[in-house]
């Protein structure tokens, strides 16, 4: 399979400028590196970053899929997007669940877009990415980038909003849906895992030729362990939908519990919801 067709098989969530949005604290002055400065720069900055897709086991006894691989050229990519696209893309890639990683096959990518948009920050800067599809959700993903504002620092803070490739729910309150938290917390893991585990795409990944398809199944056979749930079956016959459905039913029971205990209504809770957007947060400071 060529290269770009593993990108898109495996590139999960290709994020594109269209749709980023920036709001900004007014600036106190007219400091050339203010945050409603710096969140333009990465909503309009383009950047092509260099990485590898070779799996990272994170349990020791756990394949890392690589099969001797090591230096095979079919691991190696390129990814270009603004700074702010290739942020919330390494930010949803490498997502965790109760702080485990998701996949392995993307800490490489979240390495070499943290330097990039390193190199191009001024003195003074921290950015904060972060996606949490609601509050308190137990799967998530932040990344920091530069250092901590002193406590007494003058802070000046704004906020970039790019997509995050996972698609909101469609009238989340509507009538005829499974009623309660259950229903709500179900159709949120549904949207999740289809986002992070596009049907289709993983199908034709894991019909194509290696290191292809032991990436699809090594992502899948992570994703169950964390759920508890065995979909080794499913994939084996490339029945992804069959698989994303019994991950999406483990998914949504936590999703579920979480919700109704946070929220005192599936209302209240699906207003909360933040499933399609990555909050990037700027924050710039004088001496």
């Amino acid at each position: 399979m060529t290269s770009v067709a593993l990108d898109a098989c495996l590139c999960l969530l290709l994020i594109s400028a269209a749709g980023v949005t920036v709001t900004s604290v007014p600036p106190q002055d007219s400091d050339r590196d203010r945050a409603d400065a710096v969140a333009q720069t990465l909503a309009a900055t383009t950047a092509q970053v260099d990485y590898s897709l070779r799996p990272v086991p994170h349990r020791a006894n756990e394949s890392d899929s690589g099969s001797g691989e090591a230096t095979n050229p079919e691991y190696d990519r390129t990814a270009h997007g603004t700074l702010a696209s290739l942020l919330a893309r390494a930010a949803v890639r490498t997502v965790r669940v109760d702080g485990e990683a998701l996949t392995g096959t993307n800490a490489g990518f979240a390495a070499a877009v943290r330097t990039a948009v390193r190199e191009r920050l001024p003195p003074r800067t921290q950015i904060v990415v972060s996606f949490r599809p609601y509050p308190g959700s137990h799967l998530g993903r932040e990344l920091r980038i530069g250092p901590t504002p002193p406590p007494n620092a003058d802070v000046n803070a704004a906020t970039v909003n790019p997509p995050s490739g996972v698609s909101a729910l469609a009238r989340p309150n509507a009538t005829g849906q499974q009623p309660g938290f259950d229903g709500l917390g179900q159709r949120v893991a549904s949207a999740l895992v289809e986002g992070l585990f596009p049907p289709e795409k993983a199908r034709l990944a894991l019909a194509g030729d290696p290191p292809v398809d032991r990436l699809v199944r090594h992502r899948y056979a992570r994703a169950s362990s964390l759920y508890g749930v065995d979909t080794r079956e499913a994939v084996a016959a490339g029945d992804t939908r069959t698989a994303n459905e019994r991950l999406a039913a483990a998914m949504g029971e936590q999703v579920a519990s979480e919700l109704r205990a946070r929220f005192p209504t599936p209302t209240t809770a699906a207003d909360s919801l933040r499933l399609d957007t990555v909050n990037i947060a700027v924050r710039t400071w004088s001496t």
